[in-house]
């Protein structure tokens, strides 16, 4: 699937957050993490909302220990990676060492959102290997309400 395709638009109502309606445009587009970090976490790190640099102290993390304070994003290692990214040799897979207060934008990839206007986003795909996987989570309507809808809800302020 193109990257730059749209699989959903999603319009809310402004003031609440309800969703008013939700159109799917990919069919039976699946998603399961494999835990590869290709793309998501070898990129460099997301900008931080004001709610993700909170949580991130929940996790008993100090501000310089994660914020770039020159752009606002989560600070890189020197290989660009994000500076929670390690790799399990034993498991043979990369973990987030904050896995339960990662960033909002960690949360949402593979998915990214446009604002198209004051109620309405779209939503498109970014490069990831955990799309289309046979035992992968069919993207629908409750997928997006679960999985992406609060997100969208937390990004609004990074707009």
């Amino acid at each position: 699937m193109d990257s730059n395709a749209k699989i959903a638009e999603i319009s809310i109502e402004p003031e609440t957050g309800n969703v008013k309606h939700i159109a799917l445009f990919g069919n039976n587009l699946r998603f399961k993490c494999q835990r590869c970090a290709t793309f998501c976490c070898k990129l460099g790190g997301p900008r931080l909302s004001s709610k993700d640099v909170e949580h991130l102290k929940k996790a008993g993390l100090t501000r310089a220990e994660f914020l770039d304070a020159t752009n606002g994003c989560l600070k890189n290692m020197v290989s660009g990676s994000c500076v929670f990214l390690k790799f399990d040799s034993q498991k043979q897979f990369y973990e987030c060492t904050v896995y339960p207060y990662r960033p909002a934008l960690c949360r949402l990839y593979p998915f990214h959102i446009e604002k198209t206007s004051s109620d309405r986003f779209v939503l498109k795909l970014l490069p990831c290997k955990g799309i289309n996987r046979r035992l992968g989570a069919i993207i629908d309507e409750r997928f997006l309400i679960d999985n992406v809808l609060g997100l969208l809800l937390d990004l609004r302020a990074l707009k």
